[in-house]
């Protein structure tokens, strides 16, 4: 069997890789790591790793055809973020710099909001509660609620200004904690 560690990197061909380099890097706060025009554009990373986004000229822009919804191949690229306040600070962030929120959703387990690069691209950033994987061990139903969005002078969703997760899931996700937290019987 294999046992992956993790996704490595994405690699976006782009229509303008300047305008693509400049949204990552200024907008969504990733450093380039290093420009190869020779070997494929600009390897850009959030600090982790050498590279987690690798975006390349495409030869013919004009002509090239744009991500769309109903394609087959990628939907979008997540990016997640370690606390509620954080997503809150990225959507201000975004709207502060004139990227359009497209929608915003309530998966459950986390919160997300979803926007698009320079070429389209959808993108998402979210913030999943703590321990998700073992408070929905049995799935978590799909009960996805679309969350309202707001605009660049206008008041952040209400969404976005509550405590979250509510004070029941606070009170689930404390008693996981101290259950991982127990010796266990030799």
């Amino acid at each position: 069997m294999i046992r992956l560690k993790g996704i490595g990197h994405v690699n976006l061909r782009v229509a303008y890789q300047e305008a693509s380099k400049r949204f990552y890097r200024d907008i969504l706060g990733f450093v380039v790591a290093e420009e190869d025009p020779e070997h494929g554009g600009v390897f850009m990373t959030l600090g982790e790793n050498f590279h987690t986004l690798d975006i390349g000229q495409h030869p013919s822009p004009a002509t090239a055809p744009r991500p769309r919804r109903d394609q087959i191949g990628l939907a979008h690229i997540a990016f997640q973020v370690g606390s509620y306040q954080a997503l809150r600070e990225a959507y201000t962030h975004l709207v502060q710099h004139g990227v359009e929120i497209l929608r915003a959703t309530n998966h459950v387990n986390q919160r997300s909001f979803y926007f698009a690069d320079p070429d389209g691209n959808t993108l998402e950033i979210y913030y999943e509660m703590p321990l998700a994987l073992e408070l929905f061990a049995g799935g978590r139903s799909d009960d996805d609620e679309a969350l309202p969005v707001s605009a660049k002078d206008e008041p952040l969703p209400a969404w976005l200004l509550e405590d979250w997760p509510g004070p029941e899931m606070e009170a689930r996700i404390e008693t996981l904690r101290r259950r991982q937290q127990q010796p266990t019987p030799a």
